[in-house]
């Protein structure tokens, strides 16, 4: 069990943080795919198969459910170090 207690809203930014960088490590497989997708619409479930599955197989390790505990806790950790949630601006007093 992880020892960092999360706002739902603590989990969707760490969420967010995972998938932007799953993105970059795998940004050939998803350019790949973008390439195979563009200007199709119904066509793009059998024509860009094998690319759909590449840029999957590569983003997999990196998404928020099949992370083991440990990657967790270090996404975890990483987000408080770098700041957490961004504040809210609050409006100057008069």
């Amino acid at each position: 069990m992880s020892r960092f207690a999360l706002s739902r809203k603590e989990e969707d930014s760490i969420l967010s943080l995972c998938r932007t960088e799953a993105l970059r490590a795998c940004q050939t497989e998803v350019s790949n795919f973008s390439a195979c997708s563009e200007g199709r619409t119904i066509s793009v479930t059998w024509a860009c198969r094998e690319q759909f599955r590449a840029m999957q197989n590569c983003m997999s390790p990196h998404c928020f459910n099949s992370m083991s505990e440990a990657k967790l806790d270090e996404a975890k950790r990483r987000f408080f170090r770098e700041g957490g949630l961004p504040k809210e601006a609050t409006p100057p007093q008069k």
